[in-house]
This record gives C-alpha cells, structure tokens and sequence, in this order.
C-alpha cells in the first residue's frame, strides 16, 4: 500500500521518506516523539469531556476564516483584527497543548520558557515570527495533532514534495475530494472542538481564523460551519513566489536542504501554488456572496483603515473606539519592506512564464 490518509497513514509516510532521504536523526525523533505527544494530548483531550464537560455547549457562530497563499499579508491582517479584542483568537502554545486540563497540570512551562528566552520558534528576521504567545494561524492544529496539513510537506518533511514514490501521494493530501471526505470532515470537527475551548476562555466572542491551507477544503469547513465568512487576500503571483521562496532559504528546514534539493522542491511547490490560486477562484463559485470578502493586497497597503472597515461591514461587526484609533494611526505609517528578497529568476522562473500560468489571476485581479 501506498500509503492511506489517516494519521497513522501519514505518519508511516513520513518515516520512509525520512528514512530514503537518509535523515535518521531526524527519523528517529520523529518515530520517538510523535506518538508520545499524541498519547498524551489524546488522552487529556478525553479528560476534558469527564472535567471540564461544559465547553462542549458553546457554540461557534460566523466564524472568519482569512485565507490567501503564503506571504499575502494573511498574518498582518489576523493579527490587526485581533488587536480590536472583539474575537476569540489561538496562540502556538494552544495549538500545542489545545486540552482545557492539560493547560492547567503545565501552567508552569510557558513562563520558564520566557525567562530562559526559550519561548521563540522562529525568529521574525527569518519571515515569520512563531512564539508559544504570539496569535498564530489554526492550521497548525491539525498539523500537529493529526498530520493533516500542507505543513507536512511545506514545513516539516519537505522531501515529500518530490520524492519520487509519494509525491503524487503528498499532492492529493488535505483537499476536497471523495477519498478524503471523511478525513477532512474529522479534522473540521476536531477543529469545532478545539474552537469550543477557545471561545469559552475569550468570554464567547466571534471566532477569528487564519489558516491558508483551509482554501483546499472549503466545502468540509462549509458542511461543518455552514455559517462560516471567508475573508481571501490576493496577491500579486510574482510577488508572493519570490517572498515564499525567500523565505524558505530563511527559516530552518529550508537550511535543512541542500541547493539541489531546494531547486527540486520549487518545482513541485511551483504547481501547488498555481493549485492555491485556483481553488480561491473555485470557490467564488460555489460559496455565497454574502460569505465570501476578497482584498487585493495592494489595497491593504494603499488603504489600509478602507480595508477593514470593508472587512467589519462583511464580518457584521462594529470596530470599538480605542481600535479604531489604533487602526488610524497604523494606516497612516508607510509601509516599509522589512526584507530583500531574491528575484524571480534567481529562482529558476520567468515573469512571463508566471504571467501565462497565472493569467486567471492576472485578469481578475491586475489588470
């Protein structure tokens, strides 16, 4: 067997492409730690249900989910609605310990952690602060707990990209489709779950989501959260390939590869992209007007008070004063670009290649 999409299907996988790519250390941990970090979220997850019973009553209403492709601004954006405190929003330490009891038994670690400056995953000079206290997007949930993510093969184990034997195995994992029904309507309601808890800790506020990969389920999320508001960024192609790609040499596992192996990444990272796009188009046709907001990235930056305000009209809210005030005085600072990124062709790409395979985007977005 190839390979099934079940976690422990996954987790399988993982093992043999660590192991052909001759990464044992890394196997090793992985077959160690993995299994035990599940077992015990699994089990005070469990405990939950016996202690704290009660948060399994809330229910989540409208919850605002932001998607866009890698480096659209998706995390700005989340991360400023989050500072109006009107939602319920996820910080790294919640996706790594998401069980009510089990916060409470290691109340202890995050605090060690910040005196002994350990609480930094990722440093914000690499592209993308990760911080067991910093809002951070929901995908990691399922990522975590469940191996069901485009994380597995973006961040994890990128040699499932293009290995050989299981990329088209990597490709077809974590998006709508008949084989992976169950699958994904599973990870949505672990995810109503884990979203549960949260809403009950922020006071039952709005839940507000970021989570890019969720644009390959959507018709999960919507049986799920039929009430569900999509919030899409879209960016300019050229601009985010270059940033992502950018990024990638930045942060740890891209340094884990080397430049042969990063070169044959791109390629098969190069379709998936062209894939994340059109599932954004793709649902534009099926989803409700009323549910679906598109920003043009460009207009963040040009107008970036019009741009939320847009967005509180759709989400059905009113932004509070003191927000209000702050968003005032972010839009009136100039955007400045915190890093040099490397040019299309460095990449092995050509302006014109990527305008004719995103053409679609090109003449809906930037004409």
């Amino acid at each position: 067997m190839m390979g099934s999409n079940t976690t422990f299907g996954v987790f399988i996988v993982c093992l043999q492409v660590l192991f052909s790519h001759k990464r044992y250390i890394f196997l090793i941990l992985f077959f160690i730690l993995f299994p035990l970090y599940i077992i015990t979220n699994r089990l005070f997850l469990f405990l939950d249900h016996i202690l704290f019973s009660h948060f399994d009553k809330e229910e989540i209403k409208k919850p605002i989910l932001i998607m866009g492709f890698n480096r659209s601004g998706t995390t700005f954006f989340h991360h400023l609605l989050s500072k109006s405190k009107q939602f319920t929003t996820s910080t790294t330490w919640d996706f790594i310990v998401p069980s009510i009891s089990l916060k409470k038994l290691l109340w202890f670690i995050r605090p060690i952690l910040s005196m002994l400056n350990l609480h930094e995953l990722e440093t914000k000079e690499k592209g993308h602060k990760v911080g067991l206290n910093d809002i951070e997007e929901d995908e990691m949930l399922i990522f975590l707990h469940k191996l069901d993510s485009k994380w597995i093969s973006n961040n994890l184990i990128p040699w499932m990209k293009y290995d050989k034997k299981f990329k088209s195995f990597t490709r077809q994992l974590c998006i709508d489709s008949k084989s992976n029904e169950k699958r994904n309507i599973d990870s949505m309601r672990f995810i109503n779950q884990f979203w549960k808890r949260q809403t009950l800790k922020h006071d039952r506020k709005q839940l507000l989501s970021k989570s890019n990969p969720f644009v390959f389920r959507l018709k999960s999320i919507k049986r799920v959260f039929p009430d569900a508001k999509i919030l899409f960024i879209v960016r300019d192609p050229i601009e985010t390939i270059t940033s992502f790609f950018s990024m990638q040499e930045r942060i740890k596992y891209g340094n884990m590869m080397t430049k042969e192996e990063l070169d044959l990444y791109r390629i098969e990272a190069y379709k998936e992209i062209i894939d994340w796009y059109k599932e954004t188009e793709n649902a534009k046709k099926f989803l409700d007007k009323k549910d679906i907001l598109v920003l043009r990235y460009d207009d963040l930056k040009a107008d970036l008070y019009g741009s939320v305000e847009k967005s509180f009209k759709f989400i059905g809210q009113t932004m509070n004063k003191e927000f209000e005030i702050l968003l005032s005085e972010k839009s009136s600072i100039k955007h400045i670009k915190k890093h040099q990124n490397k040019t299309i062709r460095d990449f092995g790409f050509t302006e014109k290649k990527i305008k004719e395979d995103f053409a679609f985007v090109y003449q809906e977005y930037f004409n």
